[in-house]
């Protein structure tokens, strides 16, 4: 062996070879770690907005994915305005996230599409095993890759749509660039759906005059129509669209989804509560490049030229990206209802409201910068909008017409009234309810009439019998006039007895009668076997029986003009007089019920309860005040109150 080298294979190999190559590996390696620690040192020095670096301390970990974004965008001078575009995600991104079932994609779309034949929606995702919802925080889980494609795409389709040079980049922030729509699982739902709808693109491309609204219309009029159904979890844009299923919330997503994709800025715009309601509506509204201003329309269903909102609303708000309280408060000065809406208000946008103007009346003894308009809903009341308070004053601006109102104050987690409730009129008047001097009321019903089918009555004929195909049948009495919705009393004048009697319905009627009564001549209701038709409109469960159910709110739905219900009394019985009530809504004043009536003088007061002996009851209460009964009896109120002019009750015209 040759001194100072070593044998290794067929190979002779110097010692000092082998320190040098060790050496230059060792150098090499430290400088990579210097490098790397350079760059972090260097990342680390970058300086960002205060903003930005709430939601890097938010993201922990996951800093570096979003810092790779903005350094992605912060080489090249030429993408300055997608450095913009990211920041504006990132700023907007803190309690943004996706709910989803982390199950298989075939389970989770087979429960879409089965979710409205099942009334019990729980029993189905337990038996397809998808288990609890996932939730998954944007700001720790998003991906720097994601949110780059996401960038790209927004942008080319800005630029490449002949109506991207008008829209502004503001609007292009909030209505083209944002990676989601809700709570839904992210996917990559921009490539999806340019593949989907490829050829219209590629049309408005050729067409540089085509508009916005033109190729909202278009695309709208391409997506699948829905089937409705509510209670679903979020879902993205495959899964709307492979399902169709939901309610106005999944239409509305599917067309923001559809119309981001290929640069038609669109927005959701929403109210939070009807005025009547403890639930709201939402809708789309596209962004129109010529006239600049926004067109509403439903996604999945009406388009720009035929959609519009024509019940009443107390505010519009437009759903955005961008995080915006209705308020800048303490949470604990926000009532709840109002606590978690984040969006824009639109209310003026629509026309047709005004702003009204009290005086501060009895504030909580604090500073108190903010009050509140609430509407009701049964006896209670929910806050829907926020006024400022400018010294001895409180301003609520664009309020919606047709909508009655309660201003109140929250602080420390308590509502107190800060004025009398007012209804704005068509004409935008207000008029403000203090209960004044007493009077005497009579209260016909609980709710405003809606009951198209009470004259199915008139023609209706009742006969007895005494063989049971009632080939003997004797006419007992024809309803010629049916002037209210109450218990009638017909008088019979016929001597016979008969075992059997029945009502035999007028054609186009479906035999609708709420409750029908047979008195002997001691003056006793008669009870027997219902007979009668036995298939019912639709297979409804409004069967016969529940003509002789004792409840007014239930009603008879026969499925063919040949119908009729009756007893088997089990003897012959002499009828002396029949009474019956013809299918109405359940919100009449029924004999024998017992009521309690309010009125509304900073709380809802009692007048007392009482049995009602006619179709209607009779009360000792204010002037002009807000009224509203309870059948105590059927345990049921109606959603709004009424008001009690020239003598007659009525409802404040929402609808």
């Amino acid at each position: 062996m040759v001194a100072g080298r070593l044998l290794s294979g067929n190979c002779i190999v110097d010692k000092r070879t082998i320190i040098q190559k060790n050496t230059s590996k060792n150098i090499i390696k430290m400088q990579k770690i210097f490098f790397i620690s350079l760059s972090i040192l260097i990342s680390s020095c970058v300086s960002y907005s205060p903003e930005i670096e709430e939601v890097f301390r938010q993201a922990g970990s996951n800093r570096r994915e979003l810092a790779k974004v903005l350094k992605h965008y912060s080489h090249n001078p030429a993408d300055s305005l997608k450095l913009r575009a990211a920041e504006f995600l990132i700023v907007n991104m803190p309690g943004k996230y996706s709910e989803y079932y982390d199950a298989p994609w075939n389970d989770v779309a087979t429960v879409m599409l089965r979710w409205t034949s099942s009334s019990n929606k729980r029993l189905v995702v337990d038996t397809y095993q998808l288990g609890v919802p996932v939730k998954k925080d944007d700001v720790t889980h998003i991906t720097a890759d994601y949110l780059i494609n996401n960038i790209e795409l927004a942008f080319q389709v800005w630029h490449e749509m002949p109506w991207g040079k008008d829209i502004s980049f503001e609007i292009f922030c909030e209505e083209i660039l944002p990676y989601r729509v809700g709570n839904e699982p992210l996917e990559n739902w921009r490539a999806k759906a340019l593949a989907s709808f490829a050829d219209p693109y590629n049309f408005f491309i050729e067409n540089p005059s085509t508009t916005t609204v033109e190729a909202c219309t278009r695309i709208n009029s391409l997506l699948p129509r829905f089937r409705i159904d509510k209670d679903f979890p979020a879902m993205s844009f495959s899964q709307l669209m492979a399902s169709s299923r939901g309610d106005c919330d999944e239409m509305s997503a599917l067309g923001v989804f559809a119309m981001r994709a290929l640069g038609i800025p669109v927005s959701i715009d929403f109210t939070p509560f009807w005025p009547d309601r403890l639930y709201g509506h939402t809708w789309n509204a596209v962004y129109d490049n010529v006239s600049g201003n926004y067109t509403s329309f439903s996604g999945a269903d009406y388009n720009p030229d035929e959609h519009q909102i024509s019940h009443p609303t107390s505010k519009k708000m437009r759903r955005t990206f961008s995080i915006r309280n209705i308020i800048d408060a303490e949470s604990d000065d926000i009532p709840p209802s109002l606590r978690y809406i984040n969006g824009k208000d639109v209310t003026l946008e629509y026309g047709a409201s005004v702003d009204v103007i009290i005086p501060l009346v009895n504030p909580p003894d604090t500073e108190l910068k903010f009050a509140f308009l609430a509407t009701p809903f049964e006896t209670v009341w929910t806050a829907i909008a926020a006024g400022d308070v400018i010294n001895d004053s409180i301003r609520f601006p664009s309020l919606g017409r047709r909508v009655l109102y309660l201003p109140i104050y929250f602080h420390n987690q308590l509502t107190t009234t800060a004025y009398y409730p007012f209804w704005i009129d068509e004409d935008g008047n207000s008029r403000f309810f203090k209960p004044g001097d007493m009077q005497e009321i009579k209260l016909t019903r609980l709710a405003p009439p809606d009951e198209p089918w009470v004259q199915r009555m008139v023609d209706g004929v009742f006969q007895g019998a005494n063989n049971e195909d009632f080939s003997d049948a004797q006419t007992l009495y024809v309803i010629k006039i049916i002037d209210g919705v109450w218990f009638h009393t017909a008088n019979i004048k016929n001597n016979n007895k008969f075992r059997y009697v029945r009502y035999v319905s007028p054609r186009n009627a479906n035999c609708n009668v709420a409750e029908i009564e047979f008195y002997n001549d001691a003056g006793t209701k008669l009870s027997g076997v219902v007979t009668g038709t036995t298939e019912t409109w639709g297979n409804s469960p409004m069967t016969r029986k529940m003509v002789f159910d004792g409840d007014p709110a239930t009603y008879f739905d026969a499925s063919n003009d040949n119908s009729w219900a009756g007893l088997d009394l089990g003897e012959p019985q002499k009828i002396s007089k029949i009474r019956y009530l013809p299918r109405n809504d359940g919100y009449g004043v029924y004999e024998g019920h017992v009521y309690e009536a309010f009125y509304w003088d900073g709380r809802w007061q009692s007048l007392g309860r009482k049995t009602a002996d006619s179709h209607y009851i009779k009360y000792e209460a204010p002037s002009n005040a807000l009224l509203l009964v309870r059948n105590i009896t059927a345990n049921r109120i109606y959603r709004r109150p009424c008001i009690i002019e020239n003598g007659i009750q009525t409802w404040l015209a929402h609808d």
